[in-house]
């Protein structure tokens, strides 16, 4: 058994600007009856600096419920009020809020112990508890996870001060609001083709960089082969001169001879070498281009 946390499915706040008092969400713990265990609890969150956890962490009693009050602070209630005037329902519908609900049985001696201390011990001790447990193998958390979920009161929205105002303003007004309610599924397609449209673009100028580097690939690719083939002829053409040389002169010209062919085999290896690692890098590129052609076709088409 664990204790039983109400809500069960979500944390709802709804966000109101006429409500000038702490916009909150009440979650309920409760122990089971049928039992004599105690539990102690903790109560963690995504956005410890949005929400204000009161009390954080206490102990149940078996039979009792023990309430903990979630606060969203005000200046982020403004803010996403602000987000849902200007993008509709799927500016709270993208929240990625969470709260994790932590509970484990202790014994009664430690209950008993626990409440007869001040609050400022209380917390100490329930922290020095939690780390114990937590480093402890056989000890038994339970953990529930509960997602946030904001509604907005269109009713509380100011309309704007020009009634001929468009959406460009900043209080798109009631009746603006209350049809981007009813069209939310049109504007949620709306922010995924402006997504979509993102993404083509940053795939269509990646694959520009890429044709541009694999044509400075190619130009130097055929310049390295020009090099070769010069180079080549002018070691044949000295070669061929050594070996027409006079009789006198032969033992120097079968020197030149084999330096020349130690040079031409040297020469050549680092030539072909880098012809290699420039076609490796040419073929590379190109493949990739060609992969993004397809893909940014496909998108394109779709958009």
């Amino acid at each position: 058994m664990s204790l039983a946390v109400s809500p069960e499915s979500a944390i709802s706040f709804t966000l109101s600007r006429n409500d000038s008092s702490a916009t909150k969400s009440i979650m309920s713990l409760t122990a089971p009856s049928s039992g004599d265990d105690y539990y102690c609890y903790k109560v963690k969150t995504t956005q410890p600096r949005r929400y204000l956890v009161r009390p954080n962490q206490g102990l149940v009693a078996p039979g009792s419920t023990e309430d903990v009050t979630i606060i969203l602070v005000d200046k982020d209630k403004q803010t996403l009020l602000n987000e849902f005037e200007q993008m509709g329902p799927p500016a709270l519908e993208s929240s990625k809020d969470k709260f994790l609900i932590q509970s484990c049985p202790v014994a009664k001696s430690f209950y008993d112990e626990t409440k007869a201390l001040g609050a400022k011990d209380v917390a100490e001790t329930l922290t020095a508890h939690w780390a114990k447990v937590a480093s402890t193998k056989d000890g038994h958390i339970v953990n529930k996870k509960l997602p946030v979920k904001h509604t907005v009161d269109p009713d509380s929205l100011s309309a704007p001060s020009n009634p001929k105002a468009g959406f460009g303003s900043v209080a798109a007004g009631k009746d603006a609001v209350r049809e981007g309610m009813q069209k939310g599924k049109e504007g949620e397609g709306f922010t995924e083709d402006a997504v979509l449209r993102k993404k083509y673009d940053e795939l269509v100028s990646f694959s520009v960089t890429l044709t541009a580097e694999r044509d400075i690939l190619n130009n130097a690719l055929e310049q390295a082969k020009r090099d070769l083939n010069r180079e080549m002829a002018a070691r044949m053409s000295a070669e061929d001169s050594a070996l027409k040389a006079p009789s006198g002169d032969r033992g120097a010209g079968k020197k030149d001879v084999a330096g020349a062919k130690q040079v031409k085999q040297g020469f050549s290896f680092f030539q072909i070498l880098v012809i290699a690692i420039v076609a490796f890098f040419v073929g590379k590129f190109a493949s990739g281009s060609a992969t993004l052609a397809s893909l940014t076709g496909g998108t394109g088409s779709d958009l």
